[in-house]
């Protein structure tokens, strides 16, 4: 009866252990963000891309500035990538291309 009590523990703490290593793979951080240059002129254009791109699957925030013509999207990337969102603008009637970094200044 021993036995049958120790084992049933033994069990009991492997399926604990794999229970906390998939929470912790759960809270991977799968957030990306990326700057993209979108061909938007006017005010009306800034408007569209914030009430239509913010519904895209996967989109948590959003920044636009139409000065320099530029949309920072921070999404998950298990769920869109940067070519699907491009193609997201291009739906709206835009061009829009992914920035590097040091291009943002």
């Amino acid at each position: 009866m021993k036995t049958k009590h120790a084992l049933l523990l033994f069990v009991s703490l492997i399926m604990i252990s794999f229970s906390s290593v998939e929470a912790k793979e759960k809270k991977t951080n799968h957030n990306k963000t990326v700057t993209f240059e979108v061909s938007m002129t006017c005010v009306g254009c800034k408007n569209k891309i914030e009430k239509n791109i913010a519904f895209e699957k996967g989109i948590k925030d959003m920044q636009v500035d139409l000065s320099k013509k530029y949309v920072t999207l921070t999404f998950d990337s298990r769920k869109t990538d940067e070519g699907k969102i491009a193609n997201a603008f291009e739906k709206l009637g835009y061009t829009a291309k992914p920035i590097e970094a040091e291009n943002k200044l």
